[in-house]
């Protein structure tokens, strides 16, 4: 009779301890996620931060990636990502950047950034849908998008002043015909309850 609980306890430790081993080595098995180090400047005798995925951040801290960096108007932020380089978010700049190990990758959506140390170049996305890699010592800067009609008033305003001057004509024309009575269903007869 003892031969049998003990079996069963001896079976239940091996298999509780085969669980525990299997799904401590898949949590090791995991790949570190590649970080950066953020260093925030900014005008003496303001508390200077940034955001970084919408929270409030200062200096010496460890940056994930991908990341949303979004620096205030007195604040820029350099980020360094160890051996492959380093690049500064400028004040008043929002932009997403991703890295991998090997590889910086941004996409710019407002203001600049300067790529300060890389040996490949830092992969940009720019805001008008271009994509330009920046060597080191050169800023990637979104510009002001183009419009048409900024310049010399557009070539569109004459099609409105055709539209608005056909309907015009349509309206006086209409309004100074015949005699300017209005039938509706013709000459019919109409046959009502109340009469």
């Amino acid at each position: 009779m003892t031969v049998k609980p003990l079996l069963k306890k001896s079976l239940s430790v091996f298999l509780t301890t085969a669980v525990f081993l299997t799904y401590s080595m898949v949590a090791l098995a995991n790949t570190p996620a590649a970080s950066g180090e953020l260093t925030v400047t900014g005008t003496a005798g303001t508390d200077s931060f940034v955001s970084i995925n919408g929270e409030a951040v200062k200096s010496s801290r460890s940056v994930f990636f991908p990341a949303i960096v979004t620096t205030p108007e007195n604040t820029s932020a350099t980020i360094s990502f160890g051996k492959t380089g380093a690049i500064r978010v400028e004040p008043g700049t929002s932009v997403t950047i991703s890295f991998d190990g090997r590889n910086v990758a941004a996409n710019l959506a407002g203001g600049s950034v300067k790529v300060l140390a890389s040996e490949t170049g830092v992969a940009f996305a720019m805001p008008d849908g271009s994509a330009k890699t920046v060597p080191a010592g050169e800023t990637a800067a979104a510009g002001r998008q183009d419009d048409d009609d900024d310049k010399g008033g557009g070539a569109a305003w004459w099609l409105w002043a055709l539209v608005f001057g056909g309907a015009a004509a349509a309206m006086v024309i209409g309004a100074t015909y015949d005699t300017n009575k209005v039938r509706l269903g013709g000459n019919t007869t109409v046959v009502s309850p109340t009469q």
